[in-house]
């Protein structure tokens, strides 16, 4: 046969195998980079190679891993569908994620399980798949069980100092940034709760073997604040517990916690003091939407305005948060209408307005809250404590009285509660001492006798509260009759 015949033939020959060897040297690039978890330099190699070999498993795998790990969760569902159709390993572990994150937890239990087979007839490993199997039944339940909560505001923040961005009513206490409350140069990231009154306050606080733990301090006689003492068990554990709220009832504890019934990160809890033991109540998760497979925490709530703050990381930059403004629900209100859609969507709070009652204005609250605190919007006035006379009246200051005796009976009551709060803190503190100790009998007839302190004075203040109010109103109509006569 001729040369010149023969030498296209060898030339698209040569040429066909350079293009392979090329490939081939991309492709074994592409995998080096995956390994050292350089998923976007990988990436388009993979999705070159995907091309001319799309019914390949493993280059499914590798290319679905990519678009997973850069954020492209609906085009990766495809490769990893179709490889873990195939078996490849990890192709179950990942499918998994991307369901979790996408709150299709059925789906991503399913697959999880599928990895955890698979692991066990390999002899492998198992402990990182049984938890994310824990993570995926608890977040599974907490959907089926959403909340229907009416989220009326939403705000993008710089994460450290978010907590200025919660407009409570001073009845309602203050939040205050860890570090510049107590002047410390740490990068203590936590925040100071100090109630209405401003003599007790809770905190995060770092603890050589527990992370955050939450503690409490009251204020001294000569102003200073007092020893600091940490919440006993059930709240703290030896996961991080921090962010606290106090209601004003003194009993309710809103905290957040990255304990083992949490998802993931911080969730947020609720606990109450049962007054009878001086023990707190096995906190409860406060389940979706308030707690995500995200970081969740520092729920408050003005009970005065009816409104409540929580923040979030769900879906934002590194160092942003998002803040919540929500009503409470005075019940807890699950959603049982069986759209499995609109409970992700209410449970991942995709659109704030899917949240709201139809025909329910909430402009008057969000001007209300606007005007919380800012001097310059509305009349508001700084003053020692805020007591609703009625509707129309709220006193500020002792000086708004009008009754001597209506403003005796509101003293009284403050000093009630002050000697409560002083004897619960005692007694907190003797409580501490008696667990500790080895001989506990000096601390029993101490321990006995402050309780009976306190279910003496429980109830007194709001007795005098209410007649304060009816005597100041009382006097209040006798003034305005006289004038008109």
């Amino acid at each position: 046969m001729r040369l010149d015949i023969l030498k296209p033939f060898i030339i698209s020959i040569v040429a066909l195998s350079w293009s392979i060897s090329l490939c081939g040297q991309g492709l074994e690039r592409a995998k080096e980079l995956y390994k050292a978890g350089k998923f976007a330099e990988a990436k388009p190699i993979f999705e070159e190679n995907i091309r001319k070999n799309p019914s390949n498993s493993s280059l499914n795998q590798w290319y679905g891993v990519c678009l997973f790990e850069t954020g492209d969760y609906k085009a990766a569902e495809k490769y990893l569908k179709y490889a873990a159709s195939r078996n490849i390993l990890e192709s179950f572990r990942y499918l998994g994620n991307l369901y979790y994150l996408d709150y299709r937890f059925e789906d991503a239990l399913s697959q999880y399980n599928k990895y955890l087979e698979q692991l066990k007839k390999k002899k492998m490993n198992t402990a990182e798949v049984e938890k994310l199997i824990k993570n995926a039944e608890r977040a599974a339940q907490m959907l089926r069980r959403v909340e229907e909560v009416q989220i009326i505001d939403s705000l993008i923040v710089d994460k450290a100092s978010f907590f200025k961005h919660y407009k409570l009513s001073s009845e309602s206490g203050t939040l205050h940034d860890y570090n510049t409350f107590f002047n410390l140069s740490s990068k203590n990231s936590s925040t100071v709760y100090q109630n209405q009154r401003g003599d007790k306050i809770l905190y995060g606080a770092k603890t050589a073997k527990n992370g955050y733990d939450i503690m409490t301090r009251s204020k001294l006689i000569d102003d200073n604040w007092g020893e600091e003492i940490a919440l006993p068990a059930p709240v703290n554990s030896s996961a991080n517990e921090n962010y606290p709220y106090l209601l004003s009832d003194g009993i309710t504890l809103y905290f957040a916690s990255s304990g083992e019934e949490s998802l993931g990160g911080y969730d947020i809890f609720v606990t109450r003091l049962n007054l009878n033991t001086g023990n707190y109540l096995v906190p409860e998760n406060m389940g979706m939407p308030f707690n995500s497979i995200y970081n969740d925490y520092m729920l408050a709530i003005d009970e005065l305005n009816n409104v409540g703050w929580f923040v979030s990381d769900r879906f934002q930059e590194e160092d942003k948060l998002i803040v919540y403004l929500f009503i409470p629900n005075t019940e807890k209100k699950i959603y049982r209408g069986g759209d499995e859609a609109r409970a992700r969507s209410l449970a991942r709070i995709s659109a704030i307005k899917d949240s709201w009652i139809k025909g329910a204005d909430y402009k008057p609250i969000l001007e209300k809250i606007a005007r919380i605190g800012n001097p310059d919007e509305g009349n508001t006035k700084k003053g020692d404590f805020l007591f609703q006379i009625n509707n129309r009246i709220t006193y500020i200051t002792l000086k708004d009285f009008d009754s001597d005796e209506a403003r005796n009976l509101f003293i009284k009551a403050q000093d009630i509660r002050k000697s409560i709060q002083e004897t619960e803190d005692k007694l907190q503190r003797l409580r501490n001492e008696y667990r500790l100790a080895q001989n506990k009998k000096p601390f029993e007839s101490q321990i006995v006798r402050l309780e009976r302190t306190l279910l003496k004075l429980y109830g007194q203040p709001e007795e005098l509260e209410a007649k304060s109010r009816a005597e100041e109103i009382s006097y209040l109509i006798k003034m305005q009759n006289q004038k008109k006569q």
